[in-house]
């Protein structure tokens, strides 16, 4: 999937452009995505969907969006894929396709929880499951004026399965008067799976702070491989994060 370097307005279109061109998806039955958006001042927004397009090849996406109560000055867009692991076994993924914009004069702090249905069932002794996050993004001025994002304690993003942390990535985004960016911060895990032996859920919890005016996007992935044997392992995962630079390059 593309990576999402544009506005939030024009994400938002290409967001609505999507869901028209896609009706055949009405009916398709696709794993449970929930993103919980919590905005400081605000109160919290939950959007649940079974409803994401099929692409064919054992993945779903899903477009949504939530905004702040009247005059709180807030937005949050997404399109998420996520890989439907009763198709795809033993390759559970989920994207990070966000874009946020702040039009109030003040910093707020932004909680967004991805939790996405991604069942693998984990075999005890030489297969294990390998993890790689990898976060990128824009900061953009709405108004010249100075924008500043940075994550809140104890990462911008924390890589989750089961419910419980296990990849802290914390990318650093300078600030900007007109657009800067920071990419390819890349962590891993490699471990037993929390309330395992099996995968139940995964996804990510976003913290963050965004100045007033200011909007940011982000792009990026959280997954996980099963890969024969411990042994090879920093070969599997050095070739998986060549890919997965080169695809977000592309």
């Amino acid at each position: 999937m593309p990576s999402l370097c544009f506005p939030p307005t024009v994400l938002l279109a290409l967001a609505l452009a999507f869901v028209v061109a896609c009706p055949a998806s009405a009916g398709v039955t696709s794993p449970q995505l929930t993103v919980q958006v919590t905005v400081q001042g605000d109160a919290p927004q939950s959007v649940s969907s079974t409803s994401g397009v099929p692409d064919g090849g054992g993945a779903y996406t899903y477009v949504g969006g939530v905004a702040s109560s009247p005059g709180g000055g807030w937005s949050v867009d997404w399109i998420l894929t996520g890989n439907d692991t009763s198709v795809l076994p033993g390759s559970p993924s989920i994207t990070n396709d966000f874009a946020i914009t702040n039009t109030g004069d003040a910093t707020r702090i932004f909680q967004i929880l991805v939790t996405f249905a991604s069942p693998v069932q984990v075999t005890p002794g030489p297969e294990t499951l390998f993890w790689v996050t990898l976060i990128s993004g824009t900061l953009t001025s709405l108004d010249g004026g100075l924008s500043s994002l940075a994550g809140n304690e104890p990462s911008l993003i924390e890589g989750q399965i089961n419910g419980s942390a296990v990849a802290l990535n914390n990318p650093a985004f300078p600030s900007t008067t007109t657009v800067s960016s920071s990419g390819g911060s890349i962590n891993t895990y490699g471990g037993p799976v929390p309330g395992g032996p099996d995968v139940a859920t995964i996804g990510y919890l976003m913290s963050f702070s965004l100045s007033g005016r200011s909007a940011a996007t982000f792009t990026g992935s959280w997954s996980g491989t099963v890969v024969p044997a411990p042994g090879g392992a920093a070969a599997f995962v050095l070739a998986g994060f060549v890919g997965l630079v080169r695809r977000r390059r592309s």
